[in-house]
């Protein structure tokens, strides 16, 4: 017959049992360890493709350059224009010009609708190719 003597009863532990923790531990080291070089080797990005359009040419001496300043102010190729005017302008120097590019540069502080604007007046009387100058 066993008898007892004292000692600790099976009440409550007050210690952490950390083999179960370090056992679940482990197995996901393992699975992460596995699962990591094919998650890899499927990684794939889209690359924007080449467009299939050509760049518009570089502005020359003879290219028709619309500037648009913070001020409200037009000028078509340096010559100041007014917004009425705009529309005639291009006209006569489209009519000189074999590719029918317009150029566009504007202030930064310029407002984005009034720009969209001066890019219609030129799309509308025959401009083909609109293009914006950046620094």
């Amino acid at each position: 017959m066993a008898m007892d003597v004292g000692g600790k009863k099976g009440g409550i532990r007050g210690d952490i049992n950390v083999t179960p923790l370090v056992d679940v531990v482990l197995v996901l080291l393992i699975i992460f360890m596995v699962l990591t070089p094919s998650t890899l080797k499927h990684l794939t990005a889209n690359v924007p493709k080449k467009p299939d359009d050509p760049a518009p040419p570089a502005p020359t001496d003879t290219s028709i350059v619309v500037e648009y300043s913070a001020g409200r102010e037009i000028t078509v190729n340096s010559e100041p224009v007014a917004v009425e005017a705009l529309g005639p302008k291009l006209v006569e120097r489209l009519r000189g010009s074999r590719q029918k590019v317009v150029f566009f540069k504007a202030d930064d502080e310029a407002a984005y609708g009034d720009i969209v604007r001066l890019m219609d007046v030129a799309r509308g009387v025959g401009a083909q190719t609109l293009a914006v100058v950046t620094e």
